[in-house]
């Protein structure tokens, strides 16, 4: 006895086709889960290395700036020594250089610190959420 479309056996093998296909696209689908977190891993762990090597850069930076200031501050009191002040009040005028610019920058820093708005907007949206939520309770 041959099956004919629609039959009993035929329904079967289209059943379990059709749970063969959701079978291997799960799998599919979890083995390309799978491999993009190990791509996101590499691509965190290089941008960790390279922004390790440029911490470490700025920090090489930041002291050669240190020793050049301290060379820099020598060569501009000795300057205004040879241009005839004595050496004391060229110091004196270098480390008043150095308030002064210190000065300004703490000035500057202490506009941009009372400037922050802090997270009004995310504030403003979470208490929104909040009333519409809680008026879909009650």
């Amino acid at each position: 006895m041959a099956a004919t479309v629609g039959s009993r056996t035929d329904r079967l093998d289209g059943e379990h086709t059709i749970s063969a296909l959701v079978s291997s696209a799960t799998r599919d689908l979890s083995v390309l889960v799978r491999d993009e977190i190990a791509l996101a891993k590499a691509e965190l762990r290089r941008d960790v290395k390279q922004a390790a090597m440029g911490s470490g850069l700025f920090a090489v930076a930041a002291v050669l700036s240190v020793f050049a200031l301290i060379m820099l501050s020598f060569a501009a009191a000795y300057g205004i020594h040879a241009a005839g002040l004595g050496l004391a009040w060229a110091w004196l005028i270098v480390g008043g250089a150095y308030l002064l610019i210190g000065g300004a920058a703490a000035g500057i820093g202490l506009l941009r610190l009372k400037s922050i708005r802090g997270v009004d907007a995310t504030k403003r949206t979470t208490n929104e959420s909040l009333a519409v939520l809680k008026r879909s309770v009650h």
